[in-house]
């Protein structure tokens, strides 16, 4: 018993001793998630400001889609419908996830500094939910890179080991949090493909292609949580050693 309390001590005191992140980590953290929300909002711009409806519409031609085992032959009348729906929700989606971003990054610098102004020097200020958003945004970071969402879980789940000792749930948090910009874009996508198939009088499967997207956003979602958890429970495993 001794020993085990003796280890015990030994571990929580050598976390007390790590150094915090330091203050300026949560401005990076915001400026990352700030740009790629300026990124997203460029692209919601030019889908539905700024590209020419009419020379879109002329460019269009008749043609075939495919939907499970439904095909669909469309006129070019039909075409433009369909192409237009898709493009002015898929815009919409980029704004509306873009400007939320931007406006999370905005939040997120303004509550952390507060929190950092009420911090004892020396006492870390980080908490679950901040190690979920740095890994988040480390992703983000590192999207070039194959498997990223697992680099940046598990710096979150290196993180959260050292204060929440919960490294497996803030890197599952942290890995759907990557993919949370992309499931709002899905949903607004799916909109778009029910409601042009609507507009060509395709409702039922405009319905059946909804409800496909939606078990697709859950797998994107799942995949997400997942890979998130694998790479916080390592980066828990690497803090503990």
């Amino acid at each position: 018993m001794d020993e085990t309390a003796t280890a015990t001590g030994s571990t929580q005191e050598t976390r007390a001793l790590e150094p915090p992140l330091p203050d300026y980590v949560d401005w990076i953290v915001g400026l990352l998630v700030a740009l790629g929300g300026l990124a997203l909002t460029v692209g919601g711009v030019v889908l539905l400001f700024v590209v020419d409806r009419s020379v879109l519409a002329e460019g269009v031609e008749p043609g075939r889609i495919t939907v499970g085992f439904v095909e669909r032959e469309l006129t070019r009348a039909e075409m433009v419908e369909f192409s237009l729906a898709i493009i002015d929700w898929t815009g919409l989606g980029l704004l509306v996830t873009g400007i939320g971003m931007v406006l999370f990054a905005i939040g997120y610098v303004v509550v952390r500094n507060r929190v950092h102004g009420r911090t004892e020097a020396g006492e870390s200020a980080g908490s679950f939910r901040s190690y979920a958003v740095t890994g988040a945004a480390t992703s983000g970071l590192l999207s070039f890179v194959p498997f990223s969402p697992l680099l940046g879980s598990g710096l979150a789940g290196y993180l959260g080991r050292q204060d929440t000792g919960h490294s497996t749930s803030v890197g599952a948090f942290s890995g759907f949090l990557y993919v949370l910009p992309g499931l709002i874009v899905l949903l607004f996508l799916s909109v778009g493909l029910f409601t042009g198939l609507s507009e060509i009088a395709e409702r039922g499967l405009g319905l059946a292609v909804f409800a496909i997207m939606l078990l697709v956003m859950l797998l994107v979602a799942a995949f997400g949580a997942g890979i998130g958890a694998l790479g916080g429970f390592i980066g828990g495993r690497l803090a503990a050693e």
